[in-house]
């Protein structure tokens, strides 16, 4: 294992043994803070305890849990997993039934609130529901009698068990003393409320966020829920790692004047933030862009070693398939599927059940370990599953593809249609699409919207759709149409910055003189109003 050497930034934040608040910006190691606190923390603790850490995906999860393992490290008795797992196998299984009654261990665990099921409750809530609406929707209850357990409601849920059951209270406090929930600007106002609730409790309290990073509202993230923390000092202590170490400082000084006009700007040597201005729309513009590709591979050209750490980053999914019309190259395009449009329990089921077949999940038990993730299956069943699941590598033809994906389906009690059927085949009948199933290629260029660029990073970024009325999004002025409308800027100005971040070397930001409007047809495009900002000046080339 390397040798860390922290910041003082970082070792300050380290080093401090109650409950903070942590904002780190893009690159500033905010992952090895967290790594070594929860090694400091474990070392000290006996084999019973342990800590919570919850991360935003079950990927993130693993590689903090592998990186807080290295070596050897014993983290005792520590949970690693999402916000709903740890809901659900620490709350809502055990002691669900001393409120409610029942077996919640029988229950069948839906992702999505389907037809007759989303009819059991109001829907007077945006994103996911609060404590409040579980408290006064009967609806909640009534679900839970007819064996289901919506996920999106597990957060209020569990606290509502907290809330209510001794039991649970002295659960918690005798298993774990930290909790730490990393990307708490994307925490929903019943996660929100229930990590507080944790702290009431006595468990030391520690959350990682950045508000800038915040580009998930529309699922019911409330980045102002982290600002109410850092301000909430009676009960936490701020501490900010501002220093980007994955960026070069040209890079950083134009991502953070876009967030805040009096930045004082870090030295740089040159500048490697690039605006281009190119002819003709998106797909002309990958016509002209594939040969600076090439040739940059070729010379080893911002430290660039294999396609695979160059990224195509849109708005926009049709820009991307636009683009990679005209790309020259050898790529992978992320863009949802037909089975991502259906967005069911079995269309999730079938995805995993596709990037086992092809590759991009390795392992029948990385399969289980991601699939299962919420979902209560007894040791027969999964060895019946574990045995169905492998089948699916061998050389099938589509009837008996879907056949096998249907028993699967069937045994975890998922519903599987025609409809779902019909996009399984459209998925894996496309080469583009199948792609996205398979083992990374260090060949393939990564083209995808700036949503899904969240948390990578690459040595040179091509940034897409800086048109205006393309990003930010703007809407029609029906009063003026010469006063610009943007909905959603902020939202837009974080998602601008993000995808900025990801470049480590260099980030090239492309305005196309034709651009592609809803209707599908081309109009001559002006650059984005990110473009007109005046603290940008003299930081690009």
């Amino acid at each position: 294992m390397s040798t860390f050497s922290p910041t003082p930034q970082q070792t300050l934040a380290i080093d401090y043994t109650e409950s903070m608040v942590i904002t780190a910006c893009p690159g500033s190691g905010k992952t090895t803070v967290i790594k070594e606190k929860i090694r400091n923390i474990t070392d000290g603790l006996p084999e019973h305890k342990g800590v919570i850490a919850i991360t935003f995906t079950r990927k993130a999860s693993s590689e903090l849990e592998r990186r807080c393992k290295a070596d050897g490290h014993d983290v005792k008795n520590s949970f690693f997993g999402t916000i709903d797992s740890f809901c659900l196998n620490d709350i809502i299984i055990p002691f669900l039934s001393r409120i409610w009654g029942g077996k919640p261990r029988e229950c069948k665990v839906l992702k999505k609130l389907e037809s007759p099921f989303n009819h059991f409750i109001e829907k007077n809530f945006s994103g996911t529901p609060s404590i409040t609406n579980i408290n006064e929707d009967p609806g909640y209850k009534k679900l839970y009698d007819e064996g289901i357990l919506w996920m999106g409601s597990f957060s209020a849920l569990a606290l509502k068990i907290i809330n209510e059951s001794p039991a649970a209270k002295r659960y918690i406090k005798a298993r774990y003393s930290h909790i730490f929930i990393d990307e708490y600007q994307d925490s929903s106002l019943s996660q929100h409320e229930l990590f507080l609730r944790i702290n009431e409790l006595g468990l030391c309290s520690i959350a990682v966020g950045d508000v800038w990073q915040s580009i998930y509202e529309f699922r019911g993230g409330n980045s102002e829920l982290l600002l109410e923390l850092v301000s909430n000092t009676e009960c936490f202590k701020h501490f900010e790692i501002n220093f980007n170490h994955r960026c070069h400082p040209s890079i950083s000084n134009y991502a953070s004047r876009l967030l805040d006009p009096s930045y004082i700007l870090l030295p740089a040597d040159e500048i490697r933030i690039f605006r281009r201005r190119l002819d003709g729309n998106l797909k002309d513009a990958a016509v002209t862009i594939s040969p600076w590709i090439s040739g940059w591979l070729s010379s080893g050209e911002w430290k660039l070693e294999k396609a695979n750490q160059i990224a195509i980053l849109a708005r926009k999914e049709k820009s991307l398939i636009l683009f990679c019309s005209g790309l020259n190259l050898n790529f992978r395009l992320y863009v949802d599927t037909p089975l991502d449009k259906i967005g069911t329990d079995c269309s999730d089921l079938y995805k995993d059940l596709l990037a086992y077949k092809y590759g991009s999940i390795s392992t029948a038990q990385e399969f289980i370990n991601k699939v299962f993730d919420g979902v209560i299956v007894d040791d027969n069943t999964m060895f019946l599953l574990r045995k169905k699941i492998k089948a699916i590598r061998n050389e099938l033809k589509n009837e008996d593809l879907i056949h096998m994906f249907h028993d699967i389906a069937d045994i975890l009690g998922i519903n599987s249609t025609e409809h779902i059927d019909g996009a399984l085949i459209r998925t894996i009948s496309d080469d583009i699409l199948v792609k996205q199933f398979k083992p990374l290629d260090d060949n393939e260029i990564q083209v995808m919207t700036l949503h899904k660029s969240k948390g990578l990073e690459f040595k040179l970024v091509f940034h897409l759709d800086l048109d205006e009325w393309s990003f930010p999004y703007r809407e029609y002025n029906s009063e003026d149409r010469h006063t610009a409308l943007y909905p959603t800027l902020q939202q837009e100005i974080n998602l601008h910055y993000v995808g900025i971040t990801r470049a480590e070397n260099c980030c090239i930001l492309i305005n196309s003189s034709l651009r592609q409007n809803a209707s599908g047809n081309f109009k001559n495009a002006d650059e984005s109003y990110f473009f007109k900002l005046p603290q940008l000046d003299n930081l690009y080339s």
